[in-house]
This record gives structure tokens, sequence and C-alpha cells, in this order.
């Protein structure tokens, strides 16, 4: 409809993106996984006993002012502006009771935060609970959703291949190491006399298995935690892949990469992908709509935060910048570092998508190329400010 030179139909178009930002910073301020969650552990954590303080009147009363002041300073009416912030602290403090009483319940299971073993046992529950929800579906999910994991699935693949093509002594053996379902495992087995994929999970392990066909019958998988060690002879992998974060979720990666230095053979390469501590994504601190990853660091507890069908997982998972990375592998060649993805990962789905009339979004696809050039051209500056950092390089010959 067309009135006055105003097309209400697109006005009201706008207005639905703009109610459903409102709704996803409504869900970061106060859904599961959100501040509120964060607060509520925080106050478990700093309080023994399990009691704190309900009544932080004073820090309410201050933020009440500084919203009525920015309600002033853009034009909206303070008193609507007050009445909706007592709304907001109101459902917080409500979100909050609950994760601490189901805490104060559960007070004789509460983690020492001295205690990093049991720590990290109930996140490797996690990544097993995780792996087994969503193993059947995570092919076709794979690299085809939001935007940023589908352009940089994209990314490894188009890097992974330069390295095959152009470095390796030989093609006696690759191996996956986190190799989910084996997807790239398949991708390079044309390529490798045999290929072997490791995985913690039997459920994604199971998928692998079924996938193999007589042409793909050279390609191993086999269920262990890469992280109690691997059983490979010395100078017997010409590649070594660890793609989509990997090398971060890893926490003895070090270990890894002693181990890596025995069993490459000489000239052999590696291709490692970790998250950058120092991306845009992070350096902003908050992005107020949905970050269009499949997975993404919570910086606040310091893990992979991952979320499927309405449950947030925690999964063990270590950031590292650049530098950090070079001086985690200073007994090995590098042969490139890269970033990616910037800004893909940060743009909200409202940009990078269109809604068709039955409701259901469609990439917009102009708007996709574009990022994807301008991204491609950041990952090869100094800049470093991607999502991941890919690392190709390897053992020495001499």
């Amino acid at each position: 409809m067309i009135l006055g030179g105003l097309d209400l139909d697109k006005i009201g178009e706008r207005i639905k993106k703009t109610d459903r930002l409102l709704l996803d910073i409504l869900s970061m301020r106060l859904a599961q996984g959100g501040l509120s969650d964060c607060v509520a552990e925080a106050k478990w954590r700093s309080s023994p006993d399990g009691i704190y303080n309900k009544r932080r009147q004073e820090v309410e009363e201050k933020r009440i002012e500084q919203m009525k002041k920015w309600a002033r300073e853009t034009g909206l009416d303070p008193n609507f502006a007050a009445a909706l912030m007592y709304a907001i602290i109101f459902e917080s403090c409500r979100v909050q009771d609950e994760i601490m009483v189901m805490q104060h319940h559960n007070r004789d299971r509460k983690i020492d935060e001295g205690d990093l073993k049991e720590l990290r046992d109930i996140q490797k529950k996690n990544l097993l609970e995780l792996t087994k929800a969503v193993a059947e579906g995570y092919d076709q999910n794979y690299g085809t959703g939001l935007l940023g994991s589908k352009l940089y699935f994209s990314f490894e693949k188009k890097i992974l291949g330069g390295l095959i093509s152009e470095k390796l002594p030989s093609n006696k053996l690759a191996v996956g190491l986190g190799c989910a379902t084996g997807i790239m495992s398949f991708e390079v087995a044309h390529k490798f006399k045999r290929v072997i994929g490791y995985d913690i999970s039997s459920d994604m392990i199971s998928i692998a298995q079924r996938k193999k066909t007589t042409e793909t019958a050279h390609v191993e998988f086999i269920n262990a935690d890469i992280e109690s060690g691997l059983n490979l002879p010395d100078d017997s992998v010409s590649l070594a892949i660890m793609n989509m974060g990997t090398a971060s979720d890893i926490e003895s990666i070090g270990e890894i990469m002693e181990s890596m230095q025995k069993f490459l053979e000489p000239g052999g390469r590696f291709f490692l992908s970790f998250y950058n501590s120092e991306s845009l994504l992070y350096k902003i601190g908050f992005v107020p709509w949905p970050i269009p990853l499949a997975a993404h660091i919570d910086v606040d507890k310091r893990c992979l935060e991952v979320s499927h069908d309405g449950k947030i997982y925690f999964i063990y998972a270590r950031p590292r910048s650049v530098k950090e990375i070079q001086e985690l592998l200073s007994g090995f060649e590098i042969d490139s570092i890269v970033t990616f993805p910037t800004f893909a990962s940060i743009i909200p789905d409202i940009i990078t998508e269109n809604e068709a009339e039955d409701g259901a979004k469609k990439p917009n696809k102009p708007v996709h190329e574009l990022i994807k050039k301008i991204d491609t051209k950041i990952a090869d500056s100094d800049l470093h400010c991607g999502t991941y950092v890919i690392v190709t390089g390897g053992k020495s010959t001499e």
C-alpha cells in the first residue's frame, strides 16, 4: 500500500527488522547464555556459601538514570525508557534467581576453579553430548547455514587445496585430527594413498564410517581422544589437518605439536586452524545481534559457546593471537598465516538475507559476494583481524 508517496509495506518490513533486532538484543541480555547468566555465575563464584546480594539498589538506580539520560539525548520519553529498564532489571533478576537456586541445590557439585581437571572433564562431556545431538545432520548444516561459517568453510578448502598441490613431499598418508564426520578427510582422499581420521566422538565417527564407498576404501576412521596420544610411526605422515578451529579446542596442543614434529615425514606439512584472540569480533566485545557463526568464543567464560536446538553447550577452547601461534610453532617451518572471516563474522542476517513472502530466508547473493571479496582481501593483509587463524607449514627436510 502506498499512501502520500510512502510505501507502508516497505516501512512495515523495516519495522519488523527493527523489532527482530530488539528481541535479539534482549535475548543477549536476558536469555540462557546471556549476560544475566554470566552475572548469576559471577555472583555464585564470588560467594562460597551461595549467599549473594539481590538488592543492588544503588547500581540499579544509576543504571535507570543513565537510561533516562540516553533517552533524552535520542529524543525518547525518559519515563518510557525508565519503565523499560525496570522491566529488564526485573526479568534479569528472575533469570539470575532461577540459576542461583539451581546452583544452590547443586552446590555439592560446584566446580572449584582450581580443579581444572574436573572442569575439563565436564567440558568434554558437553562436547560428546553436543556431537551426539548434531551428528546426523552435521553434513547437511556444515558450511551451508550462517554466512560467516559458510564463507570460512569455502576459504579453508581453497587454502588446503593450494597446500596439497604445491607443498607436499609425498602422498603417503594424511591424518585428520578432530575429523568429525570426515568431511575434510574425504575432501583430500583422492590425493593420498591412505587417510586416517581421528575424533573423540563415536557418533561422528559412526557417520564417517557410513559414508565410505569403494572409492574411499583407503580412508580409515578411529574413535580416539587425540589428547591421550597418537600411535603414529615417526616420519610417516605427509599431511596433518586440524580445521574449523580444532587446534584451539585442544588443551594440550603443545604436546600434539611435539608429536607432530615426530610423525611428520621430512618436508611433511600441516594445516592448522585456531580461534583468533585478536579478531575484530572479540575486539568489539559486543555485537547487538546473533553472530553469523556456527560457534564462537564466549570471552566472559573463556570457552566455546555452541547453540543447538535451544540449548547452549560450553566446551573448552582457547583463542590465540598470531604471535602466540608463531611461538607455539617455533620448531616448524611456517608457509603462511592468514585470518578469516572478518566482516562476515559480525554482519547481521537482516543485511545478508532477504525474506520471501512465505517468511523463508534467502541469501542476498550480491551482498555475500561483496563481503567475501572484502574479507579475502583483508585475509592477505597484516591486519590479522579475522575470526580464525589458518596456519600452513611443516617439518624441515634438514
